[in-house]
């Protein structure tokens, strides 16, 4: 009998051993890689106020790159659209953004060639697929396309729709 009991003990403590083993484990183990992570990523103030410094310098420039440029309003467009049903009409206001002054681009010269592209453009669509996002997101896409396809000197970034009336 008293064999059995130091069996007993000796099973109890070794479990308990080994829970005192893992625990010790555990903690040497996140110790060390909390060490870790701080030798690597606390690596002083210099290289963080030197990276905070380029960051700046970064969001400076974003801005600047993100100041629009001039916008120019084409006269309203008044046209058929092309549904086969009803006849539908299509009254559009657009302004177009250039990637740089107007004075250095073609766009004053080539607003004929623009007027009869849109033109022919829109009077091809019809009224059910430019009343929805998409499509009118699909038309400014080839707006876009087709007055940079015209344009020699300079780009247009951006079509603006200011009027967009279905009847």
């Amino acid at each position: 009998m008293a064999d059995e009991g130091k069996a007993e003990e000796d099973s109890g403590g070794g479990s308990s051993k080994k829970l005192i083993l893992i625990i010790i484990v555990a903690v040497v183990v996140l110790g060390g890689g909390g060490g870790a992570a701080w030798f690597f990523m606390g690596s002083g103030d210099e290289e963080e106020a030197h990276a905070s410094d380029k960051k700046h310098e970064k969001e400076a420039e974003d801005e600047h790159a993100s100041e629009p440029g001039p916008v120019v309003e084409m006269e309203p467009f008044v046209l058929n659209l092309a549904d086969r049903e009803d006849l539908r009409y299509l009254k559009m206001t657009v302004k177009m953004e250039l990637d740089r002054p107007e004075a250095e681009t073609d766009f004053l010269l080539k607003i004929p060639a623009i007027r009869d592209t849109l033109l022919v453009l829109l009077s091809s669509k019809e009224s059910h697929l430019l009343r929805t996002t998409n499509g009118k997101r699909r038309v400014r896409e080839e707006i876009l396309k087709r007055v940079n396809g015209v344009m020699k000197k300079g780009k247009i970034s951006n079509v603006f729709f200011t009027d967009f009336v279905i009847q």
